[in-house]
């Protein structure tokens, strides 16, 4: 197969820069796809322009006379352009310096771009200008111009759909579309079909060369609908494969365990001690997984609840499940030490009083109190144990470890199989107070049962929200002193920043931290600062200080979103909420109203206006947390919901991602597919791909 570097004619330069996107062959390098496309097939006379459309269009003719001069340090052209038909007109071209050896009077061009008209003349910005010999200027399939050294070359960016590539780097998209039109005729023997022809007629799919092909030069945008649906049925197809695959393998191992009945009276035992009266939804998910612990096959079940869902106490209630009724150890891990160290005083306060030893390991404790714990492990003198997950190591051993939580972090789930595969493939409950809309949860977790809690805690309030100005936040002053007087706690929250730009959050917080020092002398001492900067045992202390009182009023990034439970905190402010997706907003705002106390949240933001202010009034309307990831499932794609998971294709369209009954069929043939293709030994095409994207999960 012919190399990139021959391919593409390219310098080291530019190769390095494809590889640092993973793009190593011609391959990889026909699988970047185009962001957009602009229709250039119809080449217009003068008077058929259609000006301050959103589209491109082109016109043809010759160059009678041209002028340039200089504005703002860029050169402007002037010319006076005739069609083939007579029609004259004035068009002025702004562009960077680039034109000048390009464009000469009395020869043929067609430009190609948006048109504007203003003053008489018709102005472009930025077009492509192509050169031709043709006196009509026609474009079709047939049409070709000589280059410098005497071949042919197809003029490629006129005459059709045209790709619009994503700039990578400084390589530009020009230098994309006209390096992929080259690589057309290699596609057939590059690429080939890996799924049964019975699938593709199932589906009435297009076939995998005809796809790569209509995505770079579409011959109409119906078959380039056609070539999208595709790429995108094969990435969900690819997923649910993935799933099923891991699904079955860890499944594979046995719990070796007889058939015994459930013991309802366990459950009733601990839910006797409970200082609250359990919702039917939480009961619901105890029934659940205690039916899933009685089957022979491991379970895998996303356990998916508010913020306000007590996921944890359902957890626990099922740790102890297995406890009475086999004797099993259970781990729970937890992304962040301070969450960790949540669990662990939630568990400890529960399951102590009923006779389990629980214990918590973190990269904090010495290494004589770690070997002492792991001691412990060993021998099964613990019965539950609370770690984080940078804490899995290969020196942990299991007298009986049978049941696994897994709070938040999906992306973790691989290595957190492989590690605890080897330790009989315990029962495995997957928690996430993300709230995922259901079309999603099939999409992305198909190796998972999915269980939800949908009802709020009898006695719980829920938070009321509203979406201030600036000076109405800092009209807030008089309510906050009020609330903390009471005894309550205050959060501020600085707003999001892109990940390339964390330093710039933590200045935000850093500064509005001093604000808040000098709008609230009477705090003085009282006011804590946190983000991501910090050492883990700083923040460890700030949030300790803050539950301890130190601290009644704290200043943070969006690092205080996982988890952490201040029962006390009844007020935040969220700075620039206009910046966060609502799936965020709710997280956040899930810090308060954790207790019985109405809780107050307040979205400031500087527009309250147009889709900004109908996206934050969706806040103020609902505290229900599904419905808000369905909007912003509509309003800003799946990444706003996965963020904080492994989603691996959330660029997978609104449509699609809300059909759930397309997601249905897709992995009912993916059952198939596995079914009548056990490890997909027939399907060698198939199976090549799936360790191409996603590495040997067959093995």
């Amino acid at each position: 197969m012919i190399d990139l570097k021959t391919a593409l004619k390219t310098t080291p330069k530019y190769l390095k820069i494809l590889a640092a996107e993973g793009i190593v062959t011609v391959k990889d390098f026909l699988q970047y796809f185009p962001r957009a496309y602009e229709d250039r097939s119809t080449i217009r006379n003068l008077h058929e322009l259609i000006f301050n459309e959103k589209g491109i269009t082109a016109t043809k003719g010759k160059i009678i006379k041209k002028s340039i001069f200089m504005r703002g340090g860029k050169r402007i052209y002037t010319i006076n352009f005739v069609d083939p038909i007579g029609n004259k007109w004035v068009i002025t071209i702004f562009n960077s310096g680039f034109l000048a050896s390009k464009i000469h009077e009395e020869k043929r061009y067609i430009i190609v771009g948006k048109p504007n008209i203003s003053y008489g003349k018709i102005s472009f910005s930025h077009p492509d200008v192509i050169e031709t010999d043709s006196p009509e200027g026609e474009i079709n399939n047939e049409w070709w111009i000589m280059n410098d050294i005497g071949t042919h070359k197809e003029i490629y960016n006129t005459g059709r759909i045209f790709p619009i590539y994503p700039e990578l780097m400084g390589i530009s998209p020009g230098w994309f579309a006209q390096k992929m039109r080259l690589l057309m005729d290699k596609v057939d023997t590059i690429f080939t079909e890996y799924l049964p022809k019975e699938f593709i007629d199932k589906f009435n799919l297009i076939g995998v060369q005809e796809t790569i092909k209509e995505m770079h030069y579409p011959t109409s945008f119906e078959k380039q609908k056609e070539a999208n649906l595709r790429i995108f049925f094969d990435r969900l197809l690819r997923i649910q494969l993935y799933s099923l695959i891991n699904r079955s393998s860890y499944q594979l191992n046995k719990t070796n365990m007889e058939h015994e009945s459930i013991d309802r009276n366990i459950v009733k035992e601990i839910m006797a001690t409970l200082p609250f009266e359990l919702t039917n939804a939480q009961k619901k998910v105890i029934k659940h997984i205690t039916e899933n612990i009685h089957e022979p096959k491991p379970m895998l079940r996303l356990l998916q609840g508010d913020v306000w869902s007590w996921k944890t106490i359902v957890a626990a209630i099922s740790a102890y499940y297995t406890f009475k009724k086999y004797q099993w150890q259970s781990v729970f891990l937890a992304p962040l030490e301070v969450l960790a160290n949540q669990h662990y005083k939630t568990l400890a306060k529960l399951l102590l009083p009923l006779g389990l030893r629980v214990a918590l390991l973190t990269w904090s404790l010495s290494k004589w109190e770690k070997d002492k714990i792991k001691l412990d492990l060993a021998e099964g003198r613990i019965h539950t144990i609370v770690w984080t997950h940078a804490v899995i190591q290969e020196d942990i051993k299991f007298k009986k470890l049978q049941f696994v939580v897994i709070d938040e972090q999906h992306k973790f789930w691989v290595r957190q199989r492989a590690f605890f595969k080897r330790f009989w493939a315990p029962h495995i409950l997957q928690m996430s107070a993300t709230p995922i809309p259901r079309s999603m949860a099939l999409a992305f977790f198909g190796e998972f049962d999915v269980s939800i809690i949908d009802e709020m805690p009898i006695g719980r309030k829920p938070i009321i929200t509203k979406v201030i100005s600036e000076k109405e936040y800092i009209k807030l002053k008089p309510r906050v002193l009020d609330h903390i007087k009471k005894g309550q706690k205050v959060f501020i929250v600085t707003p999001l920043i892109e990940e390339s730009e964390k330093l710039e959050e933590v200045n935000s917080a850093t500064n509005e931290f001093e604000n808040m020092k000098e709008l609230y002398p009477e705090l003085k001492g009282k006011i804590g600062l946190l983000h991501w900067k910090m050492r883990p045992q700083d923040k460890e202390q700030v949030m300790q200080d803050f539950k301890s009182w130190k601290i009644c009023l704290l200043v943070s990034t969006t690092v205080i979103e996982v988890g952490v439970d201040i029962p006390e905190a009844t007020i935040m402010v969220i700075k620039n909420a206009e910046r966060f997706g609502l799936s965020q907003l709710h997280q956040l705002r899930g810090r308060i109203g954790r207790a019985d106390i109405q809780s107050y949240c307040f979205l400031e933001t500087k527009s309250k206006s147009g889709d900004i202010g109908k996206r934050l009034k969706a806040m103020e309307d609902s505290n229900d947390g599904f419905k808000l990831a369905e909007l912003d499932l509509q309003n800003r794609g799946a990444g706003e919901i996965l963020w904080t998971m492994q989603s691996w294709e959330s660029d997978i369209p609104l449509e699609i991602l809300s059909d759930l009954i397309f997601l249905e069929r897709i992995q009912e043939w993916a059952k198939w597919l596995l079914e009548k293709y056990p490890k997909l030994e027939w399907l060698p095409g198939l199976k090549k791909y799936l360790e191409e994207k996603m590495g040997d999960v067959l093995a």
